[in-house]
Protein backbone atom coordinates (compact mmCIF):
# COMPACT_ATOMS: atom_id res chain seq x y z
CA UNK A 1 0.00 0.00 0.00
CA UNK A 2 1.88 2.91 -1.40
CA UNK A 3 0.66 5.97 -1.03
CA UNK A 4 -2.65 6.18 1.34
CA UNK A 5 -4.56 8.87 3.51
CA UNK A 6 -7.00 8.79 6.20
CA UNK A 7 -10.58 9.02 4.87
CA UNK A 8 -12.93 11.81 7.13
CA UNK A 9 -16.16 9.88 7.32
CA UNK A 10 -14.97 7.83 10.60
CA UNK A 11 -17.28 7.65 13.61
CA UNK A 12 -15.85 6.51 16.77
CA UNK A 13 -17.78 5.44 19.88
CA UNK A 14 -16.71 3.51 23.03
CA UNK A 15 -16.63 -0.62 22.66
CA UNK A 16 -19.12 -2.86 24.01
CA UNK A 17 -17.22 -5.65 24.89
CA UNK A 18 -13.48 -4.39 25.86
CA UNK A 19 -12.82 -1.13 27.86
CA UNK A 20 -9.53 -1.09 26.47
CA UNK A 21 -10.71 -0.75 22.50
CA UNK A 22 -12.82 1.81 20.68
CA UNK A 23 -15.32 0.92 18.05
CA UNK A 24 -14.00 2.55 14.53
CA UNK A 25 -16.84 2.78 11.64
CA UNK A 26 -16.29 3.53 8.29
CA UNK A 27 -18.99 4.86 6.36
CA UNK A 28 -17.58 4.05 3.32
CA UNK A 29 -17.86 0.64 3.77
CA UNK A 30 -19.80 0.12 7.26
CA UNK A 31 -17.01 -1.88 8.62
CA UNK A 32 -16.82 -1.87 12.64
CA UNK A 33 -13.46 -2.35 14.33
CA UNK A 34 -12.74 -2.72 17.61
CA UNK A 35 -8.92 -0.88 17.93
CA UNK A 36 -6.43 -1.28 20.86
CA UNK A 37 -4.99 2.38 21.87
CA UNK A 38 -2.31 1.58 19.39
CA UNK A 39 -4.16 0.93 16.39
CA UNK A 40 -5.67 4.02 17.42
CA UNK A 41 -2.48 5.90 17.22
CA UNK A 42 -1.15 4.28 13.95
CA UNK A 43 -4.67 5.16 12.11
CA UNK A 44 -4.79 9.06 13.76
CA UNK A 45 -1.02 9.27 12.67
CA UNK A 46 -2.14 8.90 8.86
CA UNK A 47 -3.10 12.31 7.60
CA UNK A 48 -6.49 13.08 5.68
CA UNK A 49 -5.60 16.14 3.92
CA UNK A 50 -2.93 14.56 2.54
CA UNK A 51 -0.96 11.40 0.90
CA UNK A 52 1.71 9.79 2.81
CA UNK A 53 3.87 7.00 1.83
CA UNK A 54 3.42 3.91 4.05
CA UNK A 55 5.82 0.69 3.08
CA UNK A 56 3.95 -3.02 3.13
CA UNK A 57 3.26 -4.10 6.20
CA UNK A 58 3.43 -0.82 8.36
CA UNK A 59 -0.42 -0.34 7.47
CA UNK A 60 -1.61 -3.13 5.91
CA UNK A 61 -3.97 -3.26 3.16
CA UNK A 62 -6.40 -5.59 4.61
CA UNK A 63 -6.14 -4.13 7.89
CA UNK A 64 -7.34 -0.60 7.40
CA UNK A 65 -7.39 0.02 3.26
CA UNK A 66 -10.17 -2.73 2.46
CA UNK A 67 -12.36 -1.68 5.64
CA UNK A 68 -12.16 1.61 4.28
CA UNK A 69 -10.31 3.14 6.72
CA UNK A 70 -7.87 4.78 4.76
CA UNK A 71 -7.53 5.20 0.89
CA UNK A 72 -4.49 4.47 -0.95
CA UNK A 73 -3.43 4.92 -4.47
CA UNK A 74 -3.35 1.13 -5.47
CA UNK A 75 -5.38 0.19 -8.80
CA UNK A 76 -6.95 -3.18 -8.01
CA UNK A 77 -10.45 -3.31 -6.60
CA UNK A 78 -11.73 -2.32 -4.12
CA UNK A 79 -9.20 0.63 -3.77
CA UNK A 80 -10.25 2.53 -6.77
CA UNK A 81 -14.16 2.35 -5.52
CA UNK A 82 -12.89 3.20 -2.28
CA UNK A 83 -11.25 6.27 -3.25
CA UNK A 84 -14.35 7.38 -5.51
CA UNK A 85 -16.87 7.22 -2.53
CA UNK A 86 -14.79 9.08 -0.28
CA UNK A 87 -15.18 11.77 -2.94
CA UNK A 88 -18.78 11.05 -2.87
CA UNK A 89 -19.50 11.38 0.42
CA UNK A 90 -17.12 14.25 1.11
CA UNK A 91 -19.36 15.88 -1.68
CA UNK A 92 -22.43 14.86 -0.29
CA UNK A 93 -21.60 17.21 2.40
CA UNK A 94 -23.06 14.89 5.79
CA UNK A 95 -22.23 16.05 9.19
CA UNK A 96 -19.99 13.35 10.68
CA UNK A 97 -21.83 12.96 13.64
CA UNK A 98 -25.16 12.61 12.12
CA UNK A 99 -23.55 9.91 9.61
CA UNK A 100 -22.55 8.07 12.21
CA UNK A 101 -25.86 8.52 13.75
CA UNK A 102 -27.59 7.20 10.24
CA UNK A 103 -25.80 4.29 10.02
CA UNK A 104 -25.02 3.11 13.41
CA UNK A 105 -29.05 2.90 13.82
CA UNK A 106 -29.84 1.51 10.83
CA UNK A 107 -31.13 -2.35 11.80
CA UNK A 108 -30.24 -5.61 9.71
CA UNK A 109 -31.94 -8.67 10.43
CA UNK A 110 -33.20 -7.46 13.59
CA UNK A 111 -36.82 -8.67 14.67
CA UNK A 112 -39.10 -6.01 17.18
CA UNK A 113 -40.61 -7.57 20.10
CA UNK A 114 -44.12 -7.62 18.92
CA UNK A 115 -47.15 -9.05 20.56
CA UNK A 116 -47.34 -12.59 18.88
CA UNK A 117 -49.85 -13.57 16.28
CA UNK A 118 -51.49 -16.29 19.17
CA UNK A 119 -52.54 -13.01 21.16
CA UNK A 120 -49.95 -13.60 24.47
CA UNK A 121 -48.06 -10.90 25.90
CA UNK A 122 -44.47 -9.60 24.47
CA UNK A 123 -41.92 -9.99 26.75
CA UNK A 124 -41.18 -7.00 29.14
CA UNK A 125 -37.69 -5.24 29.45
CA UNK A 126 -38.42 -2.09 31.49
CA UNK A 127 -35.87 -0.58 33.51
CA UNK A 128 -36.29 1.63 36.25
CA UNK A 129 -39.82 3.57 37.57
CA UNK A 130 -41.96 5.14 34.70
CA UNK A 131 -42.22 8.48 34.29
CA UNK A 132 -45.71 10.20 35.13
CA UNK A 133 -47.39 10.72 31.87
CA UNK A 134 -48.65 14.69 32.43
CA UNK A 135 -45.96 16.26 35.15
CA UNK A 136 -46.67 19.36 36.89
CA UNK A 137 -43.57 21.55 37.74
CA UNK A 138 -45.28 23.16 40.90
CA UNK A 139 -46.10 26.74 39.93
CA UNK A 140 -48.81 29.33 39.84
CA UNK A 141 -51.71 27.37 38.07
CA UNK A 142 -53.78 29.80 35.41
CA UNK A 143 -56.76 28.00 34.14
CA UNK A 144 -57.62 28.20 30.14
CA UNK A 145 -60.67 29.05 28.52
CA UNK A 146 -62.15 25.97 26.84
CA UNK A 147 -61.81 25.00 23.69
CA UNK A 148 -64.69 22.64 22.26
CA UNK A 149 -64.58 20.63 19.14
CA UNK A 150 -66.43 23.22 17.16
CA UNK A 151 -64.71 23.22 13.91
CA UNK A 152 -64.20 20.46 11.14
CA UNK A 153 -60.48 20.29 11.66
CA UNK A 154 -60.56 20.07 15.47
CA UNK A 155 -63.13 16.97 14.62
CA UNK A 156 -60.89 15.84 12.72
CA UNK A 157 -58.31 15.92 14.74
CA UNK A 158 -60.22 14.21 17.76
CA UNK A 159 -60.95 11.24 15.54
CA UNK A 160 -56.75 10.81 14.48
CA UNK A 161 -55.75 7.71 15.75
CA UNK A 162 -52.97 4.49 15.34
CA UNK A 163 -54.74 1.75 13.49
CA UNK A 164 -53.33 -1.57 13.47
CA UNK A 165 -56.24 -4.30 13.00
CA UNK A 166 -57.49 -3.63 9.25
CA UNK A 167 -61.07 -5.12 7.49
CA UNK A 168 -60.28 -7.74 5.10
CA UNK A 169 -62.64 -7.61 2.93
CA UNK A 170 -62.97 -3.96 1.92
CA UNK A 171 -59.49 -3.07 -0.09
CA UNK A 172 -58.86 0.39 -0.84
CA UNK A 173 -59.85 2.26 -4.32
CA UNK A 174 -57.60 3.44 -6.53
CA UNK A 175 -59.30 7.21 -6.01
CA UNK A 176 -58.79 7.02 -2.31
CA UNK A 177 -54.81 6.23 -2.82
CA UNK A 178 -54.60 8.83 -5.59
CA UNK A 179 -55.41 11.64 -2.86
CA UNK A 180 -53.39 10.46 -0.19
CA UNK A 181 -50.11 10.81 -2.31
CA UNK A 182 -51.11 14.01 -4.09
CA UNK A 183 -51.99 16.11 -0.86
CA UNK A 184 -49.27 14.10 1.06
CA UNK A 185 -46.22 13.75 -1.09
CA UNK A 186 -47.72 15.99 -4.21
CA UNK A 187 -45.71 19.24 -5.14
CA UNK A 188 -48.10 21.54 -5.73
CA UNK A 189 -45.93 24.36 -7.04
CA UNK A 190 -42.34 25.44 -7.94
CA UNK A 191 -39.85 27.92 -6.80
CA UNK A 192 -36.50 28.48 -8.49
CA UNK A 193 -33.77 29.09 -5.45
CA UNK A 194 -30.16 30.45 -4.45
CA UNK A 195 -27.79 28.07 -5.88
CA UNK A 196 -30.12 26.88 -9.22
CA UNK A 197 -32.16 24.57 -6.98
CA UNK A 198 -36.34 24.07 -7.42
CA UNK A 199 -37.83 24.77 -4.42
CA UNK A 200 -41.13 22.92 -3.80
CA UNK A 201 -44.67 23.26 -1.93
CA UNK A 202 -46.00 20.45 -0.18
CA UNK A 203 -49.05 20.23 1.94
CA UNK A 204 -46.53 20.24 4.72
CA UNK A 205 -43.45 22.20 5.73
CA UNK A 206 -39.96 21.17 4.53
CA UNK A 207 -37.07 22.96 5.56
CA UNK A 208 -35.40 25.28 2.93
CA UNK A 209 -38.56 24.57 0.77
CA UNK A 210 -35.89 21.51 -0.44
CA UNK A 211 -38.46 18.77 0.36
CA UNK A 212 -35.70 16.05 -0.15
CA UNK A 213 -38.57 12.80 1.17
CA UNK A 214 -39.60 10.62 -1.45
CA UNK A 215 -42.10 7.78 -0.89
CA UNK A 216 -42.05 4.37 -2.71
CA UNK A 217 -45.81 2.75 -2.17
CA UNK A 218 -46.05 -0.84 -1.16
CA UNK A 219 -49.45 -1.76 -2.85
CA UNK A 220 -50.90 -4.86 -1.48
CA UNK A 221 -54.80 -4.80 -2.26
CA UNK A 222 -55.72 -0.85 -4.03
CA UNK A 223 -58.61 -1.78 -6.39
CA UNK A 224 -57.63 -0.32 -9.91
CA UNK A 225 -53.98 -1.07 -9.14
CA UNK A 226 -51.51 -4.24 -9.74
CA UNK A 227 -50.06 -5.01 -6.35
CA UNK A 228 -46.22 -4.23 -6.20
CA UNK A 229 -43.24 -1.50 -5.34
CA UNK A 230 -43.76 1.95 -6.59
CA UNK A 231 -41.94 5.40 -6.97
CA UNK A 232 -44.02 8.65 -6.48
CA UNK A 233 -43.32 11.42 -9.44
CA UNK A 234 -44.86 14.12 -6.51
CA UNK A 235 -44.52 16.59 -9.81
CA UNK A 236 -46.20 14.30 -12.58
CA UNK A 237 -48.89 12.72 -9.91
CA UNK A 238 -48.13 9.46 -10.97
CA UNK A 239 -46.19 5.81 -10.50
CA UNK A 240 -43.41 3.49 -12.16
CA UNK A 241 -42.85 0.72 -10.95
CA UNK A 242 -39.64 -0.28 -8.77
CA UNK A 243 -40.56 -4.35 -8.53
CA UNK A 244 -43.67 -6.77 -9.89
CA UNK A 245 -44.97 -8.24 -6.31
CA UNK A 246 -47.81 -10.46 -6.04
CA UNK A 247 -50.21 -9.92 -2.49
CA UNK A 248 -47.89 -11.86 -0.56
CA UNK A 249 -44.87 -10.76 -1.17
CA UNK A 250 -46.10 -6.93 -0.47
CA UNK A 251 -47.13 -8.32 2.82
CA UNK A 252 -43.68 -9.63 3.43
CA UNK A 253 -41.60 -6.51 2.70
CA UNK A 254 -43.75 -4.75 5.10
CA UNK A 255 -43.39 -7.56 7.85
CA UNK A 256 -39.40 -7.88 7.14
CA UNK A 257 -38.73 -4.04 6.46
CA UNK A 258 -41.20 -3.48 10.21
CA UNK A 259 -38.74 -5.89 11.80
CA UNK A 260 -41.52 -8.45 12.33
CA UNK A 261 -44.14 -5.87 13.00
CA UNK A 262 -46.56 -8.44 11.77
CA UNK A 263 -49.97 -6.46 12.12
CA UNK A 264 -49.25 -3.78 10.05
CA UNK A 265 -48.12 -5.91 6.76
CA UNK A 266 -52.09 -6.69 7.22
CA UNK A 267 -52.54 -2.86 5.64
CA UNK A 268 -53.70 -2.69 2.25
CA UNK A 269 -51.01 -0.34 1.20
CA UNK A 270 -47.42 1.10 2.64
CA UNK A 271 -45.51 4.04 2.19
CA UNK A 272 -41.64 4.06 2.49
CA UNK A 273 -40.51 7.50 3.21
CA UNK A 274 -36.63 8.26 2.27
CA UNK A 275 -34.36 11.01 2.14
CA UNK A 276 -32.29 12.36 -1.04
CA UNK A 277 -29.59 13.81 1.83
CA UNK A 278 -27.66 16.06 -0.99
CA UNK A 279 -30.86 17.29 -1.83
CA UNK A 280 -30.55 19.23 1.58
CA UNK A 281 -26.91 19.38 2.38
CA UNK A 282 -26.02 20.95 -0.53
CA UNK A 283 -27.50 24.12 0.87
CA UNK A 284 -27.21 23.05 4.21
CA UNK A 285 -23.89 21.82 4.17
CA UNK A 286 -21.99 19.68 7.10
CA UNK A 287 -24.96 21.80 9.38
CA UNK A 288 -25.36 19.73 12.97
CA UNK A 289 -29.30 21.04 11.86
CA UNK A 290 -30.11 19.39 8.75
CA UNK A 291 -30.25 15.47 9.71
CA UNK A 292 -32.58 16.61 12.33
CA UNK A 293 -35.04 18.87 9.81
CA UNK A 294 -35.33 15.75 7.62
CA UNK A 295 -37.01 13.67 10.27
CA UNK A 296 -38.99 16.79 11.95
CA UNK A 297 -40.38 16.37 7.79
CA UNK A 298 -41.08 13.32 8.00
CA UNK A 299 -43.21 13.82 11.11
CA UNK A 300 -44.91 16.10 9.66
CA UNK A 301 -45.82 14.23 6.61
CA UNK A 302 -46.93 11.57 8.74
CA UNK A 303 -49.34 13.49 10.33
CA UNK A 304 -50.73 15.08 7.27
CA UNK A 305 -51.02 11.38 5.99
CA UNK A 306 -53.02 10.86 9.55
CA UNK A 307 -55.35 13.61 8.75
CA UNK A 308 -56.40 12.80 5.91
CA UNK A 309 -56.27 8.65 6.14
CA UNK A 310 -59.19 9.97 9.12
CA UNK A 311 -61.13 12.20 6.61
CA UNK A 312 -61.27 9.43 4.10
CA UNK A 313 -62.57 6.68 6.86
CA UNK A 314 -59.18 5.24 6.86
CA UNK A 315 -57.11 3.40 9.79
CA UNK A 316 -53.47 4.87 9.45
CA UNK A 317 -50.05 3.73 11.23
CA UNK A 318 -46.45 4.67 10.87
CA UNK A 319 -43.33 3.40 12.74
CA UNK A 320 -39.55 4.03 12.29
CA UNK A 321 -38.95 1.01 13.48
CA UNK A 322 -37.54 -0.84 10.49
CA UNK A 323 -35.45 -3.16 9.52
CA UNK A 324 -33.96 -0.29 6.81
CA UNK A 325 -31.09 -2.97 5.10
CA UNK A 326 -34.45 -5.09 3.73
CA UNK A 327 -35.88 -1.87 2.22
CA UNK A 328 -32.93 -0.69 0.88
CA UNK A 329 -31.81 -3.48 -0.83
CA UNK A 330 -35.69 -3.46 -2.52
CA UNK A 331 -35.63 -0.11 -3.39
CA UNK A 332 -32.02 -0.37 -4.66
CA UNK A 333 -30.83 2.40 -2.07
CA UNK A 334 -27.04 3.26 -0.93
CA UNK A 335 -28.21 4.42 2.44
CA UNK A 336 -26.04 7.78 3.18
CA UNK A 337 -26.88 8.75 -0.39
CA UNK A 338 -31.06 8.14 -0.38
CA UNK A 339 -32.22 6.43 3.00
CA UNK A 340 -34.98 5.17 4.37
CA UNK A 341 -36.78 7.48 7.15
CA UNK A 342 -40.17 5.60 7.93
CA UNK A 343 -42.66 4.03 7.18
CA UNK A 344 -46.64 4.35 7.15
CA UNK A 345 -49.51 2.64 6.10
CA UNK A 346 -53.18 2.43 6.24
CA UNK A 347 -56.57 0.61 5.14
CA UNK A 348 -59.94 -0.23 6.26
CA UNK A 349 -59.95 0.07 10.37
CA UNK A 350 -61.33 -2.91 11.50
CA UNK A 351 -63.53 -1.02 14.06
CA UNK A 352 -65.07 -4.86 15.80
CA UNK A 353 -61.45 -5.48 16.75
CA UNK A 354 -60.52 -4.28 20.23
CA UNK A 355 -57.62 -6.18 22.37
CA UNK A 356 -55.99 -3.79 24.24
CA UNK A 357 -52.91 -4.56 22.88
CA UNK A 358 -53.08 -3.78 18.90
CA UNK A 359 -56.01 -1.86 19.26
CA UNK A 360 -56.04 0.10 22.61
CA UNK A 361 -59.29 2.19 23.89
CA UNK A 362 -58.33 4.70 25.21
CA UNK A 363 -60.30 6.77 28.73
CA UNK A 364 -60.90 10.28 27.41
CA UNK A 365 -59.21 12.97 29.27
CA UNK A 366 -61.99 15.87 29.78
CA UNK A 367 -59.78 18.75 31.71
CA UNK A 368 -61.95 20.94 33.75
Amino acid sequence: MPWVRRTRHLALSMSEDDDNRLSVRSMLTGSLLQLAPDELEELLAVPVRSWTWRAEGDLGADKFGRAGFVVSDEPDEPFPGLRRRDEELTVLGWWPDAAALHIGARLEGVRARVPPQDGSLPPATYIGSPLPALPVRGGTRTPLPRSEKNSPLRQLLARRRTVRTFDETQPLDVAEFAALLRWVWGAHGTLRLTGDDTGLRRTSPGGGALHPIEVYPVIRRVEGLSSGLYHYLGGEHALEQVATLDEDAARSLVEEGTAGQWYLAQADAAFVMTARFGRSYRKYRRHPKAYRTIFLEAGHLSQTFYLLCTELGLGPWVTSVLDEGVLERAISLEPLSEGVIALCGCGRPNTSYSDGLLQPSFVPLDPR
